[in-house]
This record gives C-alpha cells, structure tokens and sequence, in this order.
C-alpha cells in the first residue's frame, strides 16, 4: 500500500503550484458566473409588473387566422387609407380580456380602449368625425371619437376598433397575445415573439449571451487545466519510471498505475477547484464591497444558490474532468509498455551532430529545449489571446474604456442610478442647440424580438445623423410616426432589411407598435446597432410625452466634464424669462415676475436681480427639481414713456401713461356695413373700461355703460367716418370706413406673457374675442404659431365677448422671434410676437445639472448591470494572464526538467548560473516567438469565425472582429513576456539546486523540486 500513497498524496512543489494554477482559473471563471448570475437582481431598478408581461406575434392573414385558445388573444388588424393617408386599424374582440398585462390594473397602460357605444372606433380625432376608411374589401364610413386617455397600449396613431369592424375593412394580419408568463429567471426569454414589456428580458437575454461567452472562456480554462496537469503529471511519472518498473515487475498490472495517477490528477484538480470556489466567491463579495464603498451602482448580493449553483457546479466539474483526463493520457505510456522499457532512457549531456548543423540552423534552435515545447506554448498563449480579444471587444461595448463611440457622449439626470430611470425635458436639447452644440434628444427602448435581445431608441433621425455622423447608405429618413431606420450591424443581427416591418413591443409600459423600415444607416461603433424609431411613438411606452431618458451630444458641454459641472451652474436653477404688465399709470407700482426653472435633481435656490431705470431689485427663488417657480419684484414709476426692465439675458417693455388717458382699442373694425350697429369700447391706457364717456359718430352722442361700451348706430350713407370718444378732458378717436357689402369681423387681440425668453420658457398665450356687432356671429376661428395649432367654430351672440389662456406645446427650437396669429374664416384678427434668446450660460447650466459620460447609453446601461464593467473586465485580464503563467511554467517547467541532466552536466564543467539561465532563456524565446505568433494568428481566426457565425452579439450589439495593430502589438509582447515570465519561474529551482542533485546519481535522491528534502523509501 506504500507505493500507492505515495503516488496519490505526497505532492512535490510542482503539484503545488498546478493547484494553484487551477485554483487562480478556477477563482476567475466561478467568480465571473457568479457575479453575473447576481447581477439579474439589478432588475429590482425595474418597475414589479414588468416581470410576466407575455408575448405578441404577428401572423399575415395569407397563413390564415392564428388560434385563440387558452391565454391566446387574437386582434386582428387591417392597413387600409383614411383621407389619402395610410392608417391602421386593430379589432377588438368581444370577448378579449380588457387587462392584458399581469399586474397592470394599477396603471392604464396595461389594458385595450373601449369602445362606446353608437360609435365605430378610437382613433386621431379630436372630437367626434365620421371618416371614410378604404380597405382590401373596400370602404367603410366609420363614426370616430377621440383616443381613451390614460390608455397606452395601442397607439393613439390606430383606429381602434371591434374586430368586426376590421373584418369589413379588410384583415391584413392578426396581433396574437399570448398572456403566459415568461417569468424573469435566465433561460426565460420566450423564443418567439416580443415581450409586451421588454426592458427586464432584454437585460436577462444579454446576461445569457455573456454568459455563454463565459462558457466559451470556462472550455479555454479547461484546456489550461488540461495542459498544466499533463505536464505535471508526466514530470511526476518520468520521475518515477524505475519504481512503476519495480512495481509493475512484481505484479502490479498496469491499468492501476495509470488509475493512480488519474486519480493523483483529480486530486490535484479537485484541491484546487475548491481552493479557487473560495478565492473567487470572497474576491468577488470584496469587489462589490469595494465598488459600492466608492459609490459605483452596484445593487448585488453575491450568493450561490439556483442556476448559479448548477453552473458553479458544471464548471467545477468540466475541470475535474479535465484533470482526470490529463493524468490518463500522462500515465497512459507508463500503464502500457513492457516494464522492461521503463526507465531505460538516458539523458543526452548535450546536442550531439551539432558540428554537422549550419551556423543558422546551429542559431535558431535551442540549446536545452526541444521544439516539441512549441505546440502547448502556443495552445496556453491562444487562451490568453481569444480571451484578451474578447475582453478588448468587450470593452468597447460595455464600458468607456472602448473611446467615446465616434466622439459622442450622453447627458442624463443627476443622480439617476440607470439611464433607464433618468428622465430630461426634450428641451434642453434645444437649450443645447442654441449654443451651438449639436444635440439629440433620444430615449432608451429595449427590446427582444424572437428570443435576441437588441437596442432600439426614439430619436429624430435628422439630430441623431448631425450629432454621430451616422450616414443612410438606403432608402430615406422616417417621415411617419410608424416609420424607422436599423443601423446596418443591426440590420444582420435581426435579419431585416429597407421594406420590412417590426413588431415592435413596450420597453418599460405594456403596448405594441408596428414600424416599417424605410432606411439603413451606418455609423460608427456600437451606434451601428441600433434601431431608430420616432421620438414621440416611442414616448409613449417608455417616459412619456416631453421626456427622454437622455440627451447625446457631439462632446463634453461647456461647463460638465465627466460628471463635474461648473460650479457656477452647479445648482441647476436658471432664469428663463420676466413678465409684467405692458402698460401702468404714471404713480403706480410696476410688479414685475422673473421665471426660474431647475434643470437640476435637487432642490435649488437662485438669486435673481432685476434692473428698472437704473434701479435694482433682488428676489430669491427656491425651486424644486425639474419645475418652474416665480419671483417678484416692484418698481416706482413715473416718467411717462417705454422702459425696459431687465433680468439677465431677458427684457421686457413697461409702457408708463397718464392716468386719465383713454382710448378706442385698435382690434375695432376699420369697415362696416351701412346702417350697422356697433359696439365701441372705451379704455384706458392700461386696459380698464371707462364708464360714462360720450361716444359720437356722425350724429347724437351715448354714453358708455358699466362695462365700458357703447352700442352706436352707423350712418347707412358710404363713406368715411371718426368714432370719437370723450371722458374729461381726455379724447380718443377710431376711423372707419362704412362700405356696402362689408363683411362684419369678429373683435380679437392676443398676447404673449413673457414677450421674450429662452428655448426653455412657456410663455402664455391669451387669446380674446368679441362680437361688436347686434347680430350672431359663427366664425372658424384658429390660432397658430410655433407649438399651438388649433382650430374651433365658435357661435358668438351680439356683444359676446370670451377669452382664453393656454401655453403652447413647444416648437421654438432655436433663437429668433415667432409670431402667433388669430383668424377668423382666414382672416387674420390679431397677432403677437414671441423672442427666443439664446443663453449660453442656461445651455451650460442644463449640461451641469446632469451627469454627462463619454460613449453610448448602451455602454452605461451594461455599466449598471454589471456595476463598474472596468474593473470587471481588469480583473479577467489579470486573472487570465496568472493562469496563463501558470500554464507556461509547467510547460516549461517540464522541458527543463527533461534536460536537467544536461544542465547538471554544464553548471559541474563550470558554466555560472547566470550562463546557464541566460542560455535557457535564449531557448524559451526562440520557442516563445513562433509559439506567440502562431497563438496570435489562431485567436484571430477564432475570433474571426466566431463573428462570422454571429456569436460576438452581446445585448444586440456586434462585436467586431477587426482588431487595431496596436492591439495585436500589445498581446503579442505580453505573450512573449508571460512565457519569459514562467519559463524563469520553472527554471530558477534547477538554478538553485546544487549540480550533482540534477545528475544521474543524484537523481536518485533528491530532485530540485524537492531540495532539501531527501527521498524516502516507498517514493518510487
């Protein structure tokens, strides 16, 4: 039995080290699992309903309609034409469930509009329409009334209708629903389909991809296993070559001695797969600690259990059985041959012939090393290589360290803890643009189609192109709301081309939409990859109407870089505009509003000094994050005349009038019909009516009542006239022209409040109306201007008079002045201007109070995942370069243990260590070269294959192949530098070892990974 402990249990320093060479690969590849088995719990950032969502298909109507049954709902759907326009319409079946979406009765979203009754459909109304709607089967008269609010799930773009409805229009295809849950865990991502919700899937689809990246990396660290226990394992046999002849001799069979070894491998294995599960597990939890004490978002809680487990455990055993095999296929020769060969090789004192070899050849090969030492080199440094490639790649994708994708950069909330829950005013960008930075307003849309994950965003196309270079290389820009562009990477991903169409599912809010692809583009980086659909259909389901999750710009803004904003503007609360009255009586107080709004995340405090007539006020204003807040101030007036009062950037005009001035509005018709009868107001300078003044045209004179009006009768006689207006000693006069036939107009004025601001400011429209006439009026009446179309028929009875206030939508993209115009029946009643002054101190003051970062959302988003990807992706260097050495010193360590007689024989004539070292080294280099440039070249190839078999897709994004010279630079010396590096690590014992040990007799007792420890009786 002493042989057999011997061969299982007593390790040598060699067996030592391969467990640790084991443990550190072990530690690597466990460790990484289990960090990214952990990082699904990232997914807690996300809203609880997103979890079971179920899946929508699309089935054409040529392959029939789809079943219904079980948790299947059918809507079918029709592309038909309304009014010259390409319109879709979705049936509702009688008997579809209102709530699709597990957990969404809470929230809108999740449910199908109603429909009420006596009418046909939802669709883009804005009060109830019959439409004409023309299909495959022909056309149909549809009453239409306004989209359900706070419903989502269908765009508000469709008509929305009973499934028999579509059927008479004509069916071109059917949405099938399937409500099962997909569940969250990884292996849930439903192979067909898109998720209704899909930001949690498109999250745990990417981690499965990395995952099985990482598989590919645990078979590589197989190998490395494989090759360093091989090589160990057949030192430690030929070690022991007379003693199996012994053992073998007296009966042993063969096939124990070679289960001895396999099994003295396995242990090894073993010892170090257990060593390197703890090393891994606790290198991990201190990272995670470590990135969370420094604030990097990192939401983990590193534990084994689940799939993480099973995982654990397959790579463990992958190992083992790795091991198991190396010891075989070592101790195969030794388990085979007659007993007889064992033992009877004998070490060459030098290279014999070598007198017969030329001076080249005599140059080039090695000394003490064989050639044979090339091929498990170059398999350890392959490894090494397609690992580092991989990281490279990696890198480029999922964190900074890949540059800034084509010198863009992202600006999201301050303190948002994913860019998925940052949200920003699609303003700014506007801010932004008017100081002359190039700026895209885009939100973040994840989704999964048929099981792979991909990165698509709502962006104006047109911001996008100007902001990343991006270039259509086919068909055109979206010019619909169901239109978009595929980056040509994601083109191959998905397998679609210029005419196909997308179902495309919610992100973060149950819903489905259909976009057709009318452009490709190209674009530098991981901007290839990405699907670009119109920014208010993906609102919609992802932020909501105004918002973006962030805004790319062409380069770090003035005043932000990398996340340190000026200080200056650090409080993220800026002056957007001053309002007041127009007009004051002289005497009076002037009370005057400065507008400030916080850009910011938190709550802000700003100063504001106002300056009138050289005079100055001060008022301070605390504003909570993302609102708008006023302050006032007032001022004394009393030179009669036009002043500016001004705040920053921003001004407006105080116009200071007598006190008894009065007037006849301008707005009154210039004509008139003969005979009619008109009322006439009598105003002061500042607006107030003016009661008891005399009114006279052509004739007796009346007196205004307590409004302020008087209803005059016009001479029925052609002709120019003056309406005068008397109070005190005040005067006023209106000319007008009585014609025959004469159309009679409506009375309208409108303001703006403030005249002038920035691209942030709302200003508010006021919009008056009145009939002067003693008759009824109905009128068409519209406004428009930038942000504000709108369009009513109003009925106004004789001296009626209304008003209304409202803000437009937005429009004012960039600095200058717009008019808003009032017209009734087309003509134009009233306009005003509006001043958008540009402010590049608010344009710093919007990039301060995010968080900007160079490279793309997608690079940030993996970021959060993963937590700080760079350090990540570091320590999978380092701990593939220590296995790498690893791999290398046993490689070599063998080598130079097969020669050790030789270097026995020169260091006992006389050759110094440093001779001797130096010449192996020279021998190691001349092997580590080729070794190294033929790894180099088979990572490529490998790399290379792996692309072409579309297996570098990652969250959708394509790795690419291609790698920069100074990369294969950079691999290249640290390859030949790691095999320096072990090869020293294997030869210093037999440097240090005293030279009769490394003889034929002294190889009898002790060996040098064994100095200073004699050999005992049993060993062999």
């Amino acid at each position: 039995m002493g042989y057999r402990n011997a061969l299982l249990f007593r390790w040598s320093r060699r067996d030592r080290l391969t467990v640790v060479v084991v443990a550190v690969t072990a530690a690597f590849l466990i460790g990484t699992v289990l960090l990214l088995f952990t990082a699904v719990t990232y997914s807690e950032t996300f809203a609880e309903p997103l979890a079971n969502s179920g899946t929508v298909t699309y089935h054409e109507a040529e392959n029939g309609p789809p079943d219904a049954s079980g948790n299947v709902t059918v809507l079918p759907t029709a592309t038909a034409s309304a009014n010259g326009t390409e319109v879709r319409l979705v049936g509702i079946p009688p008997d579809a469930p209102r709530v699709l979406v597990e957990g969404s009765a809470q929230w809108q979203e999740g449910r199908l509009p109603t429909i009420p009754d006596g009418v046909d459909a939802r669709g883009p109304v804005s009060q109830q329409r019959t439409r004409a709607v023309s299909g495959s089967n022909g056309t149909v008269s549809l009453s239409v009334v306004p989209p359900e609010r706070g419903t989502t799930f269908l765009s508000d773009r469709w008509y929305a209708t009973n499934a028999s409805t579509a059927q008479r229009v004509g069916v071109t295809g059917y949405f099938v629903i399937d409500r099962s849950p997909s569940g969250t865990g990884l292996g849930s991502l439903p192979s067909a389909g898109a998720p209704l919700v899909s930001a949690l899937l498109y999250v745990l689809g990417g981690l499965e991809q990395v995952l099985w990246a990482l598989g590919v990396a645990a078979a590589a660290g197989g190998l490395l296993v494989l090759i360093v226990v091989y090589n160990v394992t057949r030192m430690s046999v030929r070690d022991r070559l007379e003693a199996i002849r012994v053992v073998r001799s007296t009966g042993a069979p063969g096939w124990r001695v070679g289960l001895l070894f396999t099994l003295r491998a396995g242990l090894l294995v073993t010892t170090g797969v257990v060593l390197g599960y703890a090393v891994g597990l606790v290198l991990i939890k201190a990272l995670v600690n470590v990135a969370i004490y420094v604030g990097l978002p990192i939401a983990l809680d590193v534990t084994v259990s689940g799939q993480s487990a099973t995982v654990v455990a397959a790579v463990a055993g992958i190992f083992v059985l790795m091991g198991l095999a190396a010891g075989g296929l070592a101790a195969y020769p030794a388990a085979t041959r007659p007993p007889a060969s064992l033992g009877s090789r004998h070490a060459r004192s030098g290279r014999s012939g070598r007198s017969t070899l030329s001076r080249v050849r005599g140059w080039v090969a090695p000394t003490f090393l064989s050639w044979r030492s090339v091929v498990p080199t170059a398999a350890t440094l392959t490894v090494f290589g397609i690992t580092f490639l991989l990281v490279v790649s990696l890198a480029g994708l999922a964190s900074p360290l890949g540059g800034n994708a084509g010198g863009t950069g992202t600006i999201t909330q301050a303190g948002a803890p994913h860019p998925l829950n940052s949200r920003l005013d699609a303003e700014y960008a506007s801010a932004l643009r008017a100081d002359g930075t190039p700026a895209s307003p885009e939100i973040i849309y994840a989704q999964v189609s048929d099981g792979q994950p991909y990165m698509a965003h709502g962006a104006e196309y047109g911001l996008f192109a100007n902001v990343t270079g991006a270039t259509l290389v086919d068909g055109r820009r979206p010019q619909r709301y169901d239109e978009a562009v595929v980056g040509s990477d994601l083109a191959r991903t998905l397998d679609v081309g210029v005419g196909d169409e997308l179902t495309v599912s919610g992100s973060v809010k149950p819903g489905i939409r259909r976009v057709t692809i009318v452009g490709r583009y190209d674009a530098p980086g991981t901007l290839d990859d990405l699907l670009i659909l119109p920014l208010d259909s993906a609102a919609d389901l992802a932020t909501g109407r105004g918002q973006v999750h962030m805004i790319r710009v062409e380069g770090p803004v003035s005043g932000i870089t990398d996340g340190a904003p000026d200080g200056a503007t650090r409080s993220g609360a800026v002056v957007t505009g001053i309002s007041g009255p127009a007009r004051v009586v002289s005497g009076d107080t002037v009370n005057l509003s400065v507008t400030v709004r916080n850009v910011g995340n938190e709550r802000a405090t700003r100063e504001v000094t106002v300056r009138y007539r050289g005079e100055r006020q001060t008022t301070t204003v605390a504003v909570p994050p993302g609102q708008e807040r006023t302050g006032t101030v007032s001022f004394e007036t009393s030179a009669l005349g036009t002043w500016n009062a001004t705040a920053g950037e921003y001004a407006h005009s105080v116009t200071v009038v007598s006190p008894n001035a009065i007037e006849i509005p301008d707005q009154l018709p210039s004509q008139a019909p003969p005979g009619s009868g008109l009322s006439v107001p009598v105003v002061t300078k500042t607006g107030d009516r003016v009661s008891n003044a005399t009114v006279t045209v052509n004739g007796p004179s009346l007196r205004t009542g307590a409004s302020g009006v008087a209803v005059v009768p016009l001479p029925r006689e052609p002709g120019n006239y003056t309406i005068t207006a008397r109070s005190g000693d005040q005067t006023a006069t209106h000319d007008i022209q009585v014609v025959r036939g004469a159309q009679r107009e409506l009375y309208g004025e409108v303001s703006v409040s403030p005249s002038s601001g920035s691209v942030l400011t709302t200003p508010t429209l006021r919009v008056g109306l009145a009939n002067p006439w003693q008759e009824p009026l109905v009128r068409d009446v519209r406004v428009v201007g930038p942000g504000v179309s709108r369009n009513r028929t109003v009925y106004m009875p004789p001296g009626n008079a209304t008003q209304t206030r409202f803000s437009p939508d937005g429009g004012r993209g960039q600095p200058g002045t717009y008019t808003y115009r009032v017209t009734a029946n087309g003509t134009t009643l009233a306009t005003t201007a509006y001043t958008v002054t540009g402010d590049r101190r608010l344009a710093s003051a919007v990039a301060s109070s995010g968080s900007y970062a160079a490279g793309t959302p997608i690079e940030r988003s993996v970021e959060g995942v993963f937590g700080n990807v760079q350090l990540i992706l570091g320590v999978l260097v380092v701990l593939s370069a220590l296995s790498t050495v690893g791999s290398t010193t046993a490689t070599f360590a063998q080598g130079v243990h097969a020669r050790r007689q030789a270097i026995g024989i020169h260091r006992s004539t006389g050759a110094t260590q440093w001779r001797v070292l130096r010449t192996v080294l020279a021998d190691i280099a001349r092997i580590a070269v080729p070794a190294t440039a033929l790894a180099l070249g088979l990572s490529v190839l490998a790399l290379q294959a792996l692309e072409r078999a579309g297996w570098l897709v990652f969250f959708g994004f394509r790795l690419s192949a291609r790698t920069p010279p100074t990369v294969l630079a950079a691999i290249f010396v640290g390859g030949v530098s790691l095999a320096l590096f072990g090869a020293l690590v294997a030869t210093v014992p037999y440097l240090t070892a005293s030279p009769v040990s490394l003889l034929p007799s002294g190889d009898r007792t002790r060996t040098p990974d064994e100095a200073g420890e004699p050999r005992r009786h049993g060993d062999d």
